[in-house]
């Protein structure tokens, strides 16, 4: 009796932790990447301060399966491979709308921190990438922008072209993902 207690008690257990251990949930070697907020304020240019600019800070998800994110290292050391995009591994276009459609108005190019997953078999990275930006009020001649981006892992993978939601030149505050 004790026996059948003995093996009853070591199947249920056995089956509560099998069934306790969720798998990670795997993503593609390809970095995914979305918006999640971009905060506005208004500012003044300190070198001229009759010169308005507004400052932006733009917050961008970022998941990727192999976890090979960011080219910049300590000492200003640049991952290899990037200098035919410049040394740079984060594209970010400011389009304007004009006549109902946006046009491309300005590019910055950004080298993302190096960052990896390096413990343990779930190699999946999932990080929030903050982007300073100044930009001045003449930028504004349209009364609507909205920002598209796009990332490359060290392996070279692009990932997809992500979008804010279209922003009045106006708004001040903070656009969040609704």
């Amino acid at each position: 009796m004790n026996y059948l207690r003995t093996t009853l008690f070591a199947i249920i257990f056995g089956a509560l932790l099998l069934f306790a251990c969720d798998k990670p949930q795997s993503y593609p070697e390809i970095p995914d990447i979305t918006f999640k907020s971009l905060s506005i304020t208004d500012s003044v240019d300190n070198n001229n301060p009759n010169n308005s600019k507004k400052k932006l800070l733009l917050t961008l998800k970022v998941i990727d399966g192999d976890g090979d994110i960011g080219i910049l290292g300590d000492q200003n050391y640049i991952y290899p491979g990037f200098e035919d995009l410049k040394n740079a591994n984060l594209f970010i276009t400011l389009y304007e709308k004009k006549d109902g459609k946006f046009m491309a108005a300005t590019p910055w190019n950004y080298g993302t921190p190096y960052l990896s997953k390096e413990e343990g078999q779930d190699k999946t990275l999932k990080a929030d990438i903050e982007v300073s930006m100044e930009i001045p009020f003449q930028f504004y001649t349209y009364d609507t922008i909205q920002y598209r981006f796009y990332i490359y892992d060290r392996d070279k993978h692009k990932s997809n072209i992500g979008k804010t939601p279209e922003i009045p030149a106006d708004t001040l505050g903070t656009v969040k993902v609704k």
